[in-house]
């Protein structure tokens, strides 16, 4: 059970439920109704582990609405969408284990770059492919509307090659 007096002053701790302020990665949120102990003498307040958790996540949903950054629902589903175990998807996107857990639970929010990351694989799932090393088998459409299927040895060649077409009116591929 939880101390009836304060750690801080010694003031007498009441269950409260109402507003709190947080401090989260940088923002200050307040949180409407949430359960809690404040000290009548100092006013400090005492969250249990369920009202951090909670806290977190609205904390969390504010800052990914104020951002305009995708769901927790979102980012399962485009993970989903590539088949991906969530250990997989943190080796493709290059974040520390257990990120995406977070993301998904809403406990915390993805930076701005992982968030277009993510965007662009669900966008253009071929990115995953190119992410993960493998090497693509990709249909290149010059000026001309002239189609040729193209395999480099090395992706980025390929991506090279086709910046270089966007300038031309001929394509390259076709020319051997």
């Amino acid at each position: 059970m939880a101390p009836k007096t304060c750690p801080v002053c010694g003031g007498l701790v009441k269950e409260s439920r109402g507003p709190i302020t947080v401090e989260f990665r940088g923002e200050r949120i307040t949180v409407p109704d949430v359960q809690h102990r404040r000290c009548e003498g100092c006013g400090e307040t005492f969250l249990n582990p369920a009202a951090i958790e909670a806290t977190q996540r609205a904390a969390a949903a504010h800052v990914r609405r104020l951002r305009g950054l995708l769901q927790p629902g979102e980012i399962l589903a485009i993970r989903e969408s590539l088949g991906y175990s969530q250990a997989r998807f943190e080796k493709l996107l290059r974040v520390g284990q257990k990120t995406v857990v977070r993301w998904e639970k809403g406990t915390v929010f993805q930076s701005a770059t992982a968030d277009q990351l993510m965007r662009l694989v669900r966008d253009v799932p071929a990115v995953a492919d190119v992410l993960s090393g493998r090497r693509l088998k990709t249909t290149v459409t010059c000026h001309a509307g002239t189609a040729a299927n193209v395999l480099d040895e090395d992706w980025q060649e390929e991506l090279t090659a086709t910046s270089r077409m966007r300038d031309q009116d001929e394509c390259p591929a076709l020319a051997a």
